[in-house]
């Protein structure tokens, strides 16, 4: 089981209105401290499938549910990688939470099923 919290601001990406390269950058730095805070954790190596990956943001103020999942895509994606598997694939169960809190983090759970 593989269980952190990393100091990564996820938002709204729908919501935003800003040059195409901030969004892409923030998406880069979000995907790679996705893919260091799995890799980190010896214990990814002796996960197998199926497993369900949970994802908690937590924030001054919460996200309606489409915009919760949409915010964790480069953080889907940089977990996926780490661990070497498709996002897409039908052995893994992905859950979106979040939590109101003064500051913002993410914390990512991976549990064996």
């Amino acid at each position: 089981m593989i269980d952190i919290t990393i100091p990564v601001r996820v938002i709204s990406e729908a919501n935003t209105r800003e040059h195409w390269g901030l969004k892409a950058s923030r998406a880069k730095k979000q995907k790679n401290e996705a893919i260091l805070a799995v890799k980190v954790c010896t214990e990814y190596r002796s996960l197998k499938l199926p497993l369900a990956i949970s994802f908690v943001r937590y924030g001054k103020r919460k996200l309606d549910s489409d915009n919760l999942q949409g915010a964790f895509k480069a953080v889907r994606d940089g977990v996926a990688e780490a661990l070497r598997i498709n996002d897409g694939s039908d052995l893994i169960t992905w859950d979106y939470r979040q939590e109101t809190g003064k500051d913002y983090a993410i914390r990512i759970i991976v549990k064996q099923l």
